[in-house]
């Protein structure tokens, strides 16, 4: 599959876009952080500092790194917390926040209604319409909720997290029979499935993160929607990530970098042979996170 491989010292055109950002969005799961969530390890697991040596390079260079996961409020706001990080973007671009040290941020829902003065949460309306009955019945075994490191899905606030291995068609027939203004979305294949979990995958099946969200939600409509209220241009951004959720961030910013084992994605191909704004890195999960990184500093040198 031919594709832009990202040099480790930019030029040209490359060199000039890089030098006008200022703000990286960044998945973090099969991205930014090693196996196991780890941040000081290498993309084997090894112990490293690599990635926590770039992440202070990049602050010192005035580089914002923002989060933009699909992990919920009590685990973002915890990792920005542990990483020195101000802003972060959770639930699939449905949770945004604006400034933790104010504590400034608010509810994203796209194209699904929704009004804060009704008193429940986006998740909440999403539970009224029964449709989670269906999820969880229909395939034991082979679905589940996604525990959010044991911390359970009814902490999330605007998204239903969701692991394991199901078509993803039938999920979508699903959602269109039930007339729900909902979307599913595919978070990516799992590097590994915390406990406790009631998946019974077959063997060599790695099962992935989905999500069940509000309708129109993605990463790339909460980055915009970030951007609009914190005042940031496009021409600043670039993002970094290896799913399909990831590469509607594209869209929304200028340069978008695709770790290496994103490449293994079944809609990587047509990925990149549409976004002449994406990049792939050397390296797989931190390791490309780490040279991506240090390509945008040699970019501001």
């Amino acid at each position: 599959m031919p594709h832009t491989v990202l040099p480790d010292i930019p030029t040209g055109e490359l060199k000039e876009r890089l030098s006008r950002v200022r703000y990286v969005f960044t998945d973090l799961d099969g991205t930014m952080l090693a196996p196991g969530s780890c941040a000081l390890a290498d993309a084997e697991g090894n112990p490293c500092i690599d990635f926590v040596a770039t992440l202070l390079e990049l602050k010192r260079a005035g580089i914002e790194v923002i989060p933009c996961s699909g992990r919920n409020r009590s685990m973002l706001h915890e990792d920005t917390r542990l990483l020195g990080l101000n802003s972060y973007i959770g639930e699939m671009g449905g949770l945004l926040m604006l400034d933790r040290s104010d504590n400034r941020w608010e509810y994203f829902t796209a194209d699904m209604p929704f009004n804060p003065i009704w008193g429940y949460s986006p998740h909440e309306c999403i539970e009224a319409t029964g449709i989670l009955d269906e999820f969880q019945n229909r395939w034991p075994g082979l679905l589940e909720y996604h525990n959010d490191m044991s911390t359970g899905y009814k902490h999330r606030e605007v998204t239903v997290g969701m692991r394991g291995e199901i078509p993803d068609e039938d999920a979508r027939d699903i959602i269109r029979r039930s007339g729900a203004e909902l979307d599913w979305g595919d978070n990516g294949y799992l590097n590994y499935i915390s406990a406790p979990t009631t998946l019974k995958l077959p063997e060599g099946v790695k099962g992935r993160a989905f999500n069940l969200m509000p309708q129109g939600l993605n990463k790339g409509r909460g980055i915009e929607r970030f951007c609009e209220l914190r005042g940031i241009d496009l021409s600043e951004t670039m993002a970094i990530g290896d799913a399909t959720s990831d590469f509607l961030m594209a869209d929304y910013c200028d340069t978008f970098f695709l770790v290496e084992n994103g490449l293994k994605n079944p809609t990587a191909e047509e990925f990149l042979a549409t976004h002449d704004n994406a990049f792939v890195t050397r390296g797989r999960i931190v390791d490309g996170w780490v040279q991506s990184m240090r390509c945008l500093l040699a970019a501001l040198a």
